[in-house]
């Protein structure tokens, strides 16, 4: 099945993604001559990574009817300096109060699932047409 999104350019250093249902907008930060007014095609990465994994963390605890009152989930990540590319990415997941011990280890595994690390373990091949 393939599957189309299209790209706009927009005015100064803004670029839009659009599928069937919904629009994404990036930009460049001023510093490096865009207006700043959306997120970088880098932090849109970097979330995805974040929510996928947030994802299956809240259908962990969702489908075992544990409380999401202070499931919490923050990154960090690393960029090499000279390569300009993340290097390191750790996620942080603050369980909520009471959270169940024997169920810690199944919810880093379900955490571990998240569809888009799983594509960058299996990356597909990239082509570049000119039309």
């Amino acid at each position: 099945m393939t599957n189309e999104m299209k790209i706009e350019f927009g005015p100064g250093k803004k670029v839009s993604a659009t599928t069937d249902s919904f629009t994404i907008d990036t930009d460049i930060p001023v510093a490096y001559g865009g207006a700043g007014s959306a997120p970088t095609p880098l932090d849109l990465f970097l979330a995805s990574l974040a929510t996928c994994a947030a994802h299956y963390a809240r259908n962990f605890c969702e489908s075992r009817l544990i409380s999401m009152d202070g499931l919490a989930m923050k990154i960090e990540y690393t960029v090499d300096p000279e390569t300009k590319q993340v290097s390191k990415y750790k996620y942080q997941l603050t369980l909520p109060e009471g959270f169940p011990e024997k169920y810690k280890a199944a919810l880093l595994r379900s955490v571990d699932m998240c569809t888009i690390k799983k594509q960058l373990l299996n990356p597909p091949a990239f082509n570049l047409e000119i039309m």
